[in-house]
């Protein structure tokens, strides 16, 4: 009996030890990767410069009919799929957006490699060119995937999605502009928070005559199933004041957690809703034509093009509308570009300074432009009035 009891406490002794290691490795901690630690900081530097919008309407539809909740003036383009649009299923998938015109098409096509990129067709004799490459675009193939393309009305700011190394989820939206002295897209930049999550967020549209904008996002969304956010477009980037709201506070209007929360202009609010009700219900083919402010000088102040009465003048007026639409959208991409360079890698600050300072340039050239476009059409027009 006692020979029997050493041989069981002598088992207990040689089992402690294999025991006590097996349990020493099953709650060793695992340590994030560096490229982990490099994404979440990341993240966490797009949500302190959050973008301060206004979001007036969301609504929960199916990804197979999304296109249908985004109500754009036909002044400002088309949008399609590709299947849809070109009566062929080679592209399965793929976006296109069409200018007001009709003669212009940006479009995403997959290459043979299977990549999907983003190309640009224009029509002669009534018939789409061969599509050929956007240049400076996912030259260097940091995206894996670019869809959903949107051309702004000055025909050079362009808007897309996209998947790869410089998306922090999914589909990203990205934008970029057109360097005519190059003739090539500059490097793209990710528009940041709300706009991007870690899910998927794609075709970011801004209707320039209703001052309105969309965006789709599957975030805390079902299978199938993608939110339309409408918000109100800012004239230049706007940011959460650390000294007016708390980390916590920005980090809900980053996720969008509330839409009720951005209202904070309520006659901003009641004006864009009025805008979007009559956005909703618009007639195609009836759109009436935007009316606008433009002092000439104590006594006559114009709305509509048939008021200018000097010869050229109307066509000034369209010129410098596209200039100020340029000028507002560099701004608010040098504000992205500058945000993006705090969190680029040292290659990529490199390449953003160039592009930045040729931005500033540009800024500087278009304000100069414009001052002489003004000056030009009120000199003639009241030349014209007092003869």
């Amino acid at each position: 009996m006692k020979i029997r009891l050493i041989f069981f406490a002598l088992l207990l002794l040689l089992a402690a030890p294999a025991g006590a290691q097996k349990r020493k490795k099953a709650v060793r901690p695992q340590e994030p990767s560096p490229e982990e630690i490099a994404r979440q900081e990341r993240l966490q530097r797009m949500t302190d410069n959050t973008e301060r919008i206004m979001f007036i309407d969301s609504m929960v539809v199916d990804k197979a009919d999304f296109l249908k909740a985004y109500k754009l003036n036909p002044e400002v383009g088309h949008i399609d799929s590709y299947e849809h649009y070109f009566k062929s299923a080679k592209h399965p998938n793929a976006y296109v957006f069409v200018n007001a015109l009709g003669n212009k098409c940006y479009l995403a096509q997959t290459n043979n490699e299977g990549i999907m990129n983003l190309y640009y067709s224009e029509t002669i004799n009534k018939k789409w060119t061969r599509p050929t490459r956007l240049h400076g675009l996912n030259n260097e193939r940091q995206f894996k995937t670019s869809n959903y393309p949107f051309m702004m009305g000055d025909g050079q700011t362009l808007y897309f999605a996209a998947q790869g190394d410089e998306s922090i989820g999914g589909y990203d939206i990205f934008m970029t502009n057109y360097d005519e002295e190059n003739q090539q897209f500059l490097r793209p930049v990710n528009i940041g928070m709300p706009f991007n999550s870690e899910a998927n967020d794609y075709l970011f549209v801004i209707d320039e005559y209703n001052n309105l904008g969309w965006f789709a996002t599957d975030r805390r969304q079902p299978e199938g199933k993608v939110c339309i956010y409408t918000f109100v477009p800012n004239k230049g980037r706007k940011t959460y004041l650390p000294d007016d709201y708390t980390p916590e506070q920005v980090c809900r209007f980053a996720a969008i957690s509330s839409i009720r929360d951005t209202w904070d202009d309520q006659h901003q609010l009641q004006q864009a809703l009025v805008r979007l009700h009559e956005a909703s219900h618009r007639v195609s083919n009836n759109a009436q034509q935007p009316s606008f402010t433009f002092i000439i000088n104590d006594d006559y102040t114009y709305h509509q093009l048939s008021d200018f009465k000097a010869k050229g003048n109307a066509d000034r007026y369209q010129q410098l509308v596209k200039l100020q639409v340029r000028q507002q959208a560099l701004d608010k991409a040098l504000s992205h570009a500058r945000d993006y360079y705090i969190t680029a890698s040292q290659d990529e600050r490199d390449d953003l300074k160039t592009e930045i300072l040729a931005s500033e340039q540009k800024q500087h050239d278009l304000s100069l432009e414009i001052h002489q476009t003004e000056k030009a059409i009120r000199n003639a027009e009241i030349i014209f009035l007092t003869k």
